[in-house]
């Protein structure tokens, strides 16, 4: 999992990821922890079986794939909104101007990390509380 993880979150910081996206990348995190702990006899049936998911979240003990990707979301988010002069806080901070498409609108990466920050501590303004180092490094490690 230390080869498979960091190429399949490569970039993860900039994703807005919707709930089939999730879900996908969660089944795909569960077959290769099946495919590395592999099967195991079961000593009251005496037969071999696959391990179920409880079980391989036992066995792994790290925060799951969905968690990771938050915390490198929220992390990075603090690191861009803290840098002055950046071209990419300038495009977070501007408001663009025409249409949009008709439709549901798309899912923005500002308004995931809202999303986030909400989930983690509810009352808290992510500009603001991004301005601070220590408390956006708490925040965004903190319920992932």
């Amino acid at each position: 999992m230390t080869l498979i993880r960091p190429v399949v979150l490569y970039g993860s910081e900039t994703w807005t990821l919707r709930k089939v996206e999730e879900t996908r990348l969660a089944v795909f995190e569960r077959k290769i922890l099946k495919r590395i702990y592999g099967p195991y006899i079961d000593f009251d049936t005496e037969e071999w079986r696959i391990r179920h998911n409880d079980e391989l979240k036992n066995l792994f003990q790290k925060p799951d794939i969905i968690s990771e990707i938050n915390r490198r979301r929220l992390m990075w988010a603090g690191c861009v909104w803290r840098k002055e002069g950046s071209l990419i806080k300038a495009v977070i901070k501007e408001n663009p101007t025409g249409k949009r498409p008709l439709g549901r609108p798309r899912l923005r990466w500002k308004d995931r990390i809202k999303k986030d920050v909400k989930a983690v501590e509810p009352n808290t303004q992510w500009r603001e509380a991004a301005e601070d180092r220590k408390r956006w490094r708490q925040t965004s490690l903190q319920g992932w």
